[in-house]
């Protein structure tokens, strides 16, 4: 299968991370959580997986063999969410990244940013479209705090791990 058109361009201006994405069983996911989730975000999670951009925007996955947290993208999730929202992504402005996501078929569900003070702002794309649009400069939701994606990179939590091991390493730290 191929991948989705939008995470291919986001793959053009935003290169996954050398060690790659992270392997979802995606029909475990909906056995036991009752998600379908969209086919971009999907692709995306293989390319990429859970991590960050530019250590501004972290972006959750559902569960998968070796997943490092107790919390993940449907930890406490109910299905369906009785709000219609499902967060995949924050900032460290406490600013949320959702689908909007209703009953509707998952490669339908648009993206809506929901800052900390409480404003919503919608865009009519899906998740990996709306990457592409933050990531080239087209869109620039305000938020509470600001984006730094000028040049975009992408850490995974692999990446994120080692760095934080070498760092305790060197400092004589212990992580207990």
């Amino acid at each position: 299968m191929a991948m989705h058109r939008a995470v291919e361009e986001l793959m053009r201006l935003l290169p996954p991370p050398s060690n790659g994405g992270d392997m979802v069983d995606w029909a475990r996911v909906h056995a036991q959580f009752g998600w379908n989730l969209p086919q971009d975000y999907r692709d995306f999670v293989a390319a990429y997986g859970m991590g960050s951009i530019s250590d501004s925007l972290g972006i959750s996955t559902p569960p998968f063999d070796g997943h490092p947290y107790v919390d993940h993208l449907l930890y406490e999730c109910p299905y369906p969410a009785p709000d219609g929202v499902l967060r995949w992504g924050a900032n460290e402005g406490a600013d949320d990244f959702v689908w909007r996501c209703g009953d509707e078929d998952p490669d339908q569900w648009t993206v809506a940013v929901a800052t900390r003070s409480g404003t919503w702002h919608d865009y009519d794309v899906g998740m990996a479209e709306f990457l592409v649009e933050l990531v080239s400069g087209r869109v620039s939701p305000p938020l509470n705090a600001h984006l730094t994606i000028n040049p975009a990179t992408f850490e995974s939590w692999r990446e994120e791990q080692q760095r934080m091991n070498e760092y305790a390493e060197r400092h004589g730290l212990s992580w207990s």
